[in-house]
């Protein structure tokens, strides 16, 4: 008799390769905005928001960013359009880059508390103090990984199954 079993310390690298991620459970409106003007890194975020059962929207510069959220349900009310819970946002972009969307965002009241998380290919410390300073809530260089994106996501959206639910309170 051999054993089939094998040596735990292969099992430990299995297991950390590709932990599943849990699936966030938010009404389908809620929405993570990602804004990039580089088509593939948005692909590979929506990707993985996918992968956390996450929805999304998509902006090409700062200026449609500010354009989807002036018209998102956080500003209008409008029961139909979608209610943008986190943004992702590049810093360095054609039209709009991402300090003056999150500037101009911030002057609108309603998105005070709104999760504005910076992901930039620069790490240049004055680069983040000026985005931390025109609102961003968070600063993160790329590559953005999987786990990261998900911890992300963890921290700044609403989860309804944490107990933090006060309708649940009778």
């Amino acid at each position: 008799g051999g054993t089939l079993s094998s040596p735990p310390s292969s099992t430990i690298k299995m297991n950390s390769k590709k932990q599943p991620l849990a699936p966030f459970d938010l009404p389908p409106d809620t929405v993570v905005l990602v804004v990039d003007d580089n088509a593939m890194n948005r692909s590979i975020l929506k990707r993985m928001l996918t992968q956390f059962k996450l929805a999304h929207v998509e902006a090409a510069n700062g200026q449609e960013a500010v354009d989807i959220m002036l018209s998102s349900r956080n500003y209008t009310s409008n029961a139909a359009a979608p209610e943008v819970a986190l943004v992702l946002m590049d810093l360095s972009m054609p039209v709009m880059d991402g300090y003056q969307a999150t500037s101009t965002i911030r002057r609108y009241p309603v998105f005070a508390n709104l999760p504005i998380v910076a992901l930039t290919a620069a790490t240049i410390e004055e680069g983040k103090q000026h985005a931390l300073e025109v609102g961003v809530t968070e600063y993160r260089t790329k590559p953005i990984k999987r786990d990261m994106l998900h911890s992300l996501c963890q921290q700044y959206l609403p989860n309804p199954s944490s107990g933090n639910d006060t309708r649940e309170i009778v």
